[in-house]
């Protein structure tokens, strides 16, 4: 049951970055047009774009949480490993990320309501704040969510073989 929600979320992840990608390209692509061309940039995208960017990394990080050894750091150490050294170490990996990962969720929750609070606005849109600071928990969230269940498929493996196999889903 787990997998098929994670799943679902992978699912709703990839198409938050298919749109964010392709909204990030015709701004961008608007506003060099427009700096070439016209001698006149569009002031909002730099801002949009940037926002958009924080949203894309952390959302792409977050499916890549899902694979195993989907982050390069992670499987420079692990891919070396083998045994029961590699099931301590690829846990307590897992353990790291998640701690770390909700610290980040937690600082931008915090930073968040103090945006909100202080009633921030962006410089060019105006929009609030707390709107982009909002991406920070959200993907924290995911990436939390998506290192539980790599955790929870590489456990599976390793139960299922002497060996741990790669546990993708």
């Amino acid at each position: 049951m787990y997998k098929k929600f994670m799943n679902t979320i992978a699912k709703v992840e990839k198409f938050l970055l298919a749109v964010t990608m392709t909204v990030t390209l015709v701004f961008t692509f608007a506003n060099v047009v427009g700096r070439f061309v016209f001698n006149h940039s569009l002031a909002f995208a730099d801002e949009l774009v940037i926002a958009l960017f924080v949203l894309v990394s952390l959302m792409g990080a977050a499916l890549c949480a899902k694979e195993n050894d989907g982050l390069i750091g992670l499987a420079l150490i692990s891919s070396r490993l083998t045994g029961a050294r590699k099931t301590a170490q690829k846990l307590f990996s897992n353990i790291v990320c998640i701690l770390y990962c909700a610290v980040l969720t937690y600082q931008g929750f915090v930073r968040m309501m103090f945006s909100m609070q202080q009633s921030e606005h962006t410089f060019v849109m105006h929009l609030p704040r707390w709107i982009f600071w909002s991406f920070i928990p959200v993907c924290g969230i995911c990436l939390i969510l998506h290192f539980i269940e790599n955790a929870a498929a590489f456990m599976a493996a390793v139960r299922g073989s002497s060996e741990p196999q790669e546990a993708h889903s």
